[in-house]
């Protein structure tokens, strides 16, 4: 099957109706998008059963932004409707084969399903008090410290892992899935944008408002002391 076309106006008609699509978003006056073509068209020919769908994304300026492209190639997968791999940069013919063995190979039953659990924190105030995180602390609950290593060496919230913004996607399967998990910063602003983070990543994250200087402020304790991994530990020198 050849790859096809695909517009804004068909794009979502498209990626819920059939059962595997991958989408190669590209433009014409980008070099490893020319490149990656002629590979993408050879595995639209041996799998005659998937659509390989194509976004000019200069002629589909809004349906690119819409799908969050920042860079060219992309590629994303979707299986019965579902975003199951997005990637930036032009892949050899071997990943993309076994990106396509992996796709065909998921359990969509358990995909569907953490899909749905997804949706239903999106239903779940993102923010809690500071009265409610501290009875939630006294029973024992996960917290995160998304503040820097300097900022939660200072003082922090007993207990709380420490786990710095730009680590959080990457870190995010550390966490409990099966209970509520609490994030801290400073005031609430990282924390705010974090809990998103983790919310995506399937955890039940709640930003503590006020963050640890209202914990602090309120006569709270606060523990200062060495870090908790050795590598987020400033060098010497």
């Amino acid at each position: 099957m050849a790859t096809r076309d695909l517009t804004q106006a068909e794009f979502e008609s498209v990626v819920t109706t059939e059962q595997i699509v991958i989408v190669d978003f590209w433009a014409a006056w980008c070099g490893p998008c020319r490149q990656f073509a002629p590979v993408y068209e050879a595995a639209s020919e041996r799998h005659p059963d998937i659509v390989f769908g194509k976004v000019d994304t200069e002629a589909e300026k809004a349906l690119a932004t819409a799908a969050g492209i920042s860079s060219i190639p992309t590629l994303m997968v979707f299986r019965e409707g579902v975003l199951v791999f997005s990637q930036p940069g032009a892949l050899p013919g071997a990943a993309l084969e076994e990106v396509i063995t992996q796709v065909q190979g998921l359990d969509m039953t358990e995909v569907h399903e953490k899909v749905r659990a997804m949706r239903a924190l999106d239903d779940l105030p993102l923010e809690v008090s500071q009265e409610d995180f501290a009875a939630a602390h006294a029973g024992g609950a996960t917290v995160v410290d998304v503040r820097e290593p300097m900022e939660y060496r200072a003082g922090h919230v007993p207990g709380a892992i420490l786990m710095p913004m730009r680590q959080v996607a990457e870190r995010a399967n550390e966490l409990p899935t099966d209970a509520k998990v609490y994030v801290v910063c400073a005031s609430g602003n990282r924390s705010a944008s974090m809990t998103s983070v983790l919310r995506r990543a399937g955890v039940e994250a709640y930003s503590v408002a006020g963050g640890t200087s209202q914990w602090q402020a309120e006569g709270r304790e606060i523990v200062t002391g060495p870090y908790p991994r050795a590598q987020d530990a400033p060098v010497a020198g």
